[in-house]
């Protein structure tokens, strides 16, 4: 089944996604960059408030991959609590030293969430080396949030191949890159573990704006329903043993 994801801002945002049962609550400052870090105290403050109930992960702000303090800020957010922290490779490969720094901190029971986006992908097969590192789980997102979603940069075909790469190392996947409610029907079959949305969350669908109570429930109950239509699906193209499809 696919989560949703709701990246919020504030605590008062957070007690929204809460309310309407997101499966993980995302924070980041989307007036400081796609990735732009939120406070440490908006960020504890938040975590406190989830108490575990549902996973939280937070970015480290727009870090380009070779920045000497990359391991720093990776940990220093690691520290506030959140189950997973989000980094994002801002270039078109990832350069040895940004693996390395990746692997080091992973070591240190760090779950990472690496960012990828859409603009940059050449070739997935060079997503290899990236994929095969400690990180856990893999997300795809656009860097341009007022011209292109995720579905006008990338073909759907090379969508499914991502999803399916990224599964064969067990990693979590994601989808994001100003997706609209009318995205969920198109990519929940392709079965990534989360769907992010931010701007459709929003007041007049702007990413800087507050979250709009009524959006969240809007796009939490299309995914739940969609979720169910391809559960029925699967059921019955095959024979249910044991609570899994055979």
């Amino acid at each position: 089944m696919t989560g949703m994801l709701a990246s919020v801002a504030s605590f008062e945002e957070a007690k929204i996604a809460l309310k309407h049962k997101v499966d993980i609550i995302d924070l980041k400052n989307p007036r400081l960059g796609v990735l732009g870090q939120l406070d440490k105290e908006i960020i504890s403050s938040v975590v406190e408030l989830v108490n575990n109930r549902i996973p939280v992960s937070a970015t480290i702000g727009d870090v380009e991959p070779n920045d000497p303090k990359l391991s720093n800020r990776i940990i220093k957010t690691a520290n506030l609590g959140v189950d997973f922290v989000k980094v994002g490779l801002f270039n078109k490969k990832a350069s040895d030293y940004f693996i390395t720094k990746i692997n080091e901190c992973s070591k240190k029971n760090i779950n990472i969430i690496i960012v990828l986006f859409a603009e940059n992908i050449v070739n997935i097969d060079l997503l290899d080396s990236l994929m095969n590192s400690n990180i856990r789980g893999i997300m795809l997102d656009t860097k341009s949030k007022s011209n292109h979603s995720l579905r006008s940069i990338m073909k759907y075909k090379t969508l499914n191949q991502f999803i399916k790469l990224a599964k064969s190392y067990n990693l979590i996947t994601g989808l994001a890159g100003s997706l609209k409610i009318e995205d969920i029907e198109k990519l929940t079959p392709l079965k990534p573990d989360y769907l992010g949305f931010r701007g459709a969350l929003c007041t007049k669908r702007d990413r800087v704006n507050i979250i709009d109570d009524s959006a969240v429930k809007a796009i939490r109950d299309v995914l739940l329903k969609k979720n169910i239509v391809n559960y029925k699906n699967v059921i019955n193209e095959g024979v249910i043993i044991n609570g899994t499809v055979a």
